[in-house]
Formats: structure tokens, sequence, C-alpha cells
């Protein structure tokens, strides 16, 4: 019985483990509170070039049916959550306001490994520039592969596609088409979790490269919803 019970325990552990292959994943955020339980909240800080820690004070449902990440520039916290879930390929997308804030991020996107190994993959959707620079970019094994362009603020839906040999992402119009926005060829099987940031440089030489410059104050991010599909 002893024994059965362990089989039974470790098949159940090794299921809640295993990556969701395109799983049907729909979050809308209503109603009020933290993220829900099927996100993690950070509260920790990434060191550089963040000018900001993760906190969960800077997380919250709007009560009119958004996720808020917000950013204190009074206490220097941000807002970030991952979904405890890891996904293998699939349609990512989010309707999403991105902040304004000079020298800020706003991202959606897939995540893996440590930072500069080879364990290290990720695609991004990353709002930049106070909002008017979409950073479109794929990571494989450490490696990375960016490409920029100029938009407008506001609401927006968009996302990206991860099929075994290739990522493309796009933007989804009124009438519910996908807008190809660029396509890279490219391999990554390595499951990744799904994580949504808001946050600040720290004026480090590589943080105004990348964001501009900060120059104080903070703001939202908002995110309407959040879908994963085949």
């Amino acid at each position: 019985m002893q024994k059965l019970v362990s089989a039974a325990a470790l098949a159940l552990a090794a299921s809640m483990a295993a990556p969701a292959t395109a799983a049907s994943f729909f979050e809308g955020f209503d109603g009020t509170g933290g993220a829900g339980g099927a996100w993690e909240t950070a509260n920790w800080h990434n060191g550089d070039i963040f000018g900001c820690g993760f906190a969960y004070s800077e997380v919250w449902r709007t009560g009119w049916g958004a996720l808020q990440l917000n950013v204190n520039g009074s206490t220097r916290k941000c807002g970030e959550v991952r979904t405890w879930q890891s996904f293998t390929y699939g349609k990512f997308v989010t309707r999403m306001q991105p902040g304004t804030i000079a020298g800020g991020n706003s991202s959606f996107f897939l995540y893996t490994g440590q930072a500069g190994t080879s364990s290290h993959f990720e695609i991004d959707i990353e709002f930049i520039n106070s909002g008017r620079t979409l950073h479109t970019n794929v990571w494989t094994a450490g490696r990375q592969n960016y490409q920029q362009f100029s938009v407008g603020t506001g609401w927006r839906t968009i996302g990206f596609e991860w099929r075994p040999t290739f990522v493309r992402w796009f933007h989804v119009n009124d009438a519910g088409q996908e807008q190809e926005i660029r396509r890279v060829q490219t391999s990554i099987s390595a499951p990744m979790r799904l994580m949504l940031n808001h946050w600040v440089g720290n004026n480090s030489a590589g943080a105004v490269g990348f964001l501009g410059r900060y120059n104080g104050g903070g703001g939202p991010a908002y995110y309407d919803w959040v879908r994963v599909s085949d």
C-alpha cells in the first residue's frame, strides 16, 4: 500500500511539474486583491540594470478588470508577476496599456534559466522610451536577437507565437485579425514561465543605453487580460 501511495504521489508531482504544451490558459484579472493564484508575485531585487525592487505592494487588481503593475517613485518599488505554470509552444497574447515613464519598461515575456549563461532562453515584448518603442527580442542559449519599432502609446492587443522552428510577433486589430510585426527562425524547446513586469532603470550605462534616462516619478502599466492557446 505504501508503495502504491508513493507511486501515486510521484505521478501527481510529475504531472504538476510537466510543462503545458500550448495549454488553454486565460486570466481576466477580475475582482480585487493581488494577481491571483495562477501567479507568483515577485518580492526581490534583480540587481543591475534595475532601478527599483519588485514588491507585493505594487501589484493589484484594479476592481474594473485589469492588473495594475506600479512603479512607486518615492519608495523605488515596482511590480512583477509570473505564472507558476511553464509552457512549451503556443500563442501568447495580452491586452495591455504600457507605462509612459521615461527610463521605464513594461513587459510581456517568457523566460527560463540564468541570464548570461547557456541556460537562458527568453521571448520578449517590451515597451521602452516612455512607451513609444516596442522592443522585440528572442534569447537563445544566452544570445539575443532583437528588433525595435516606433509605436504610439495607449491600449493595444499584442502577442507572439512560439513554435519549434520560429517565433513571430503580432498586433491584433479591432476586427480580431493578426498583423505580423516580425518573424525569426529559431529553435527553442526549453519550457518557460510567462512573466509581466513594469520597472525603471538605475541610470547605469547599460540602463541608459537600453531604456533611456530615468528622471524620477512613477505610474502604472495595465494588463486587461492574458491568453495562451494553440
